[in-house]
């Protein structure tokens, strides 16, 4: 009978099949994280005169968190915000924004999404639709998921021309090195190595979709970038996944005040933009 192996002896044969994965520190090549200095008066006046509808949960409350800190600093941003969910205060200019559907029900979110900016803001406003990480799941088909989206988006704007979609990409989750991933794998469950590099291919199929033809506000790529600019990222699979920067959360998910407040300004400049 062949002896057996100690716990440590099998976690390390493990990694040896794996790959050790590592956190990497490349610099930005594509463009900054955009701030409040990105935004002119004539921009913030032009936001605080519109309607937009913001469908999210508890990332996306971390973001609204960040927006009033960021007003609360910045009195000359004169932009209205209030948290409804109900179209019939959706009249008058200003960010109107909810928690919506169920967490690992995505498509409960898409449904309740469509149905409040129909009867909301369709004719002439601006919507977002934020998915959370916990939507991403050991059963997700990436591809499904985004023509899921896709279908319902293309429907929303085919019946509404003059609606404005910002889309979104999914938010990721930190790193806990490569002895917490080994460790998820020997007791059966997913490693959120695997969960992250799912959101990336979700976000790449979004990018590439509507990346230069449409407003995107790319809430992965920001969440990834570390205060010097650098890169968050393992190696896993053969390529970087991009994971979320320990600087931004307490949590591993959700945004700290200091994430939630970075995240803010380019949620905010992203729109004035539009």
């Amino acid at each position: 009978m062949p002896p057996r192996l100690a716990p440590a002896a099998i976690l390390a044969g493990t990694m040896s099949l794996l790959g050790c994965g590592r956190e990497t520190g490349g610099q930005v090549t594509m463009f900054d994280v955009p701030t409040l200095d990105h935004v002119t008066q004539e921009q913030w006046r032009s936001l605080a005169a519109r309607r937009l509808f913001f469908g999210h949960q508890s990332v996306g409350g971390n973001v609204m968190e960040g927006v009033r800190d960021v007003l609360t600093s910045n009195p000359q941003i004169s932009l209205r915000v209030i948290e409804t969910a109900d179209p019939l205060h959706m009249k008058e200019p200003g960010l109107y924004h909810a928690v919506i559907g169920r967490n690992g029900a995505p498509d409960s979110k898409l449904l309740a999404f469509t149905k409040i900016v129909t009867e909301g803001i369709a004719d002439s406003g601006t919507a977002m639709l934020k998915y959370c990480y916990v939507d991403i799941t050991r059963h997700t088909d990436p591809d499904a998921f985004f023509k899921s989206y896709r279908g319902a988006i293309d429907s929303l704007r085919a019946a509404h021309p003059t609606l404005t979609i910002v889309h979104m990409t999914l938010p990721l989750r930190a790193d806990r090195g490569t002895w917490h991933h080994v460790k998820t794998i020997v007791r059966g469950n997913i490693p959120e190595r695997e969960l992250n590099l799912t959101r990336q291919r979700y976000n790449e199929m979004l990018r590439v979709t509507y990346g230069g033809r449409e407003p995107v506000f790319d809430l992965a790529f920001f969440e990834s970038r570390r205060p010097d600019g650098g890169a968050a990222s393992v190696r896993y699979q053969g390529q970087e996944v991009p994971v979320l920067a320990r600087e931004w959360t307490n949590d591993g998910g959700h945004l700290n005040p200091r994430g939630r407040r970075r995240i803010a300004e380019a949620f905010l400049a992203t729109l004035a933009s539009q």
